[in-house]
């Protein structure tokens, strides 16, 4: 008996075939033997269990390439040709081209900073200067609802590169005034605003926003240069530049700009809101100073020349005489005075603040010292408050324009460096000016000067 064997992917199935002594079965015999077509099991098709994925293999060696197997790539031979005897054999590495060079390892073994496109614009320190600028370091100015207004502005700076530099570099200034030295990062932020604010400038303003952004960084770049111990003069061209934004930007005219209520009444008017009219002088102490300071100021009359020159001139002295009456008077009529400064031509300011105008640089440190001492018996302590950097300032524009100013001129600042060692006892003197007694009896002749 012979067993004939039939298989599949599936079964497997044995028929049992019988044959005699003779050399061929009978017809018979298979028909009897062959399975019943009827009866017969088909055979059912498993379903093909799909190949596990893997990732492909790019630097395999040539053995498991030509099997079509994936390669461990494990050096120096792989774990399938090992396991079966073959020899392992791997491409060789492309070398790089020239115009490709190779990466270089680090140095160290830290690790490796993020890929930045561009350098950032902002150190871990501006935090700190920003920081400061809204506690500490934002102008003073406007009087009325200035902090409001100021938390107003530091939400615009997100938006501004001009006005968030020049916020950043007014703190860093302001900061150099108490000991610390951020010198470089003030001037790298305020070099940074002014050449934004100037792109800026070149196209029309677009919001309400842009307008208070653009005269809120004029502003601000005007008071770093008031913590600037060279920044006398562009502190003159910054106000200056307050007054052009302000007309350019149509900040005048806009109900919904947070300085248009600043800029449309104006800085003085704003003073004899905050300031009411008080007694007259009564302290004795305090009008020797004042006199000290016209006998000062009258010295310094000879040497100007220029309309402007005269013109400031003038309404310091009147101002100083109006202060012996009312001192709250004499601070708003003062601060009026910055428009004579503003409203005079290009040439003639560009006469003005000439660094060889030494007329009108002693004008300047009597204006600014004058400003802060009648403003120091205007305002009250809280008031007064907001300016006390301006003494520091003060001092150090006028120890620089010691050192700057011909010697046949020194004996004009006098006065300024007198009432500076009061203001700010314990700075480094600078120069070795042998201060003299002031003719305080001196009469004053009335309506001296045009």
């Amino acid at each position: 008996m012979d067993l004939l064997l039939h298989q599949d992917e599936s079964s497997f199935e044995m028929w049992t075939v019988s044959s005699s002594s003779s050399s061929s079965p009978s017809q018979d015999t298979l028909m009897s033997a062959a399975p019943d077509p009827s009866k017969a099991v088909v055979p059912l098709r498993r379903k093909p269990i799909p190949r596990k994925g893997h990732t492909k293999s790019r630097r395999g060696c040539f053995a498991c390439k030509r099997r079509k197997v994936k390669c461990q790539e494990n050096l120096p031979e792989c774990l399938n040709c090992t396991r079966i005897g073959l020899t392992c054999e791997y491409p060789k590495p492309q070398k790089p081209s020239a115009s490709v060079s190779p990466p270089t390892l680090p140095l160290s073994l830290s690790p490796p900073s993020p890929v930045q496109s561009i350098e950032p614009s902002f150190a871990m320190e501006d935090m700190r200067f920003f920081h400061h600028f809204l506690f500490h370091a934002y102008p003073p100015v406007p009087m009325l609802q200035g902090d409001d207004i100021w938390k107003g502005v530091a939400t615009l700076s997100y938006s501004y590169d001009f006005l968030i530099h020049a916020m950043l570099g007014l703190a860093a200034s302001h900061l150099g005034l108490y000991g610390h030295d951020y010198a470089s990062q003030a001037l790298s932020h305020r070099v940074k605003s002014i050449q934004c604010l100037n792109q800026a400038l070149s196209r029309p303003c677009a919001s309400s926003g842009e307008a208070d952004a653009r005269f809120a960084t004029i502003m601000t770049l005007a008071f770093q240069a008031a913590c600037m111990p060279e920044g006398m003069l562009e502190w003159v061209t910054m106000m200056r530049g307050c007054k052009v934004i302000a007309i350019t930007s149509m900040l005048t005219t806009d109900e919904h700009a947070l300085f248009g209520p600043f800029t449309r009444e104006g800085y003085s008017d704003s003073v004899r809101k905050l300031v009411a009219s008080g007694p007259p002088l009564q302290d004795p102490t305090t009008k020797l100073v004042l006199k000290e300071f016209l006998v000062s100021l009258r010295d310094v009359a000879p040497l100007c020349s220029s309309k402007i020159e005269i013109q400031l001139l003038a309404a310091i002295d009147r101002v100083m005489r109006m202060a012996m009456v009312s001192s709250r008077n004499a601070f708003a009529e003062i601060i009026e005075q910055y428009q004579l400064i503003n409203n005079v031509s290009n040439e003639e300011f560009a006469h003005f603040i000439a660094p060889d105008n030494y007329a009108a640089q002693l004008l300047l440190i009597h204006f600014v010292f004058a400003e802060f001492f009648i403003g120091g018996l205007a305002l009250n302590e809280a008031q007064g408050e907001r300016f006390g950097f301006r003494k520091r300032a003060m001092c150090a524009w006028l120890d620089t324009l010691v050192q700057k100013l011909p010697a046949d001129y020194h004996k004009h600042l006098e006065w300024c460096l007198k009432y500076g060692a009061r203001l700010h006892p314990h700075r480094k003197i600078t120069h070795n000016i042998r201060l003299s007694i002031l003719p305080v009896d001196m009469p004053f002749e009335e309506n001296k000067y045009p």
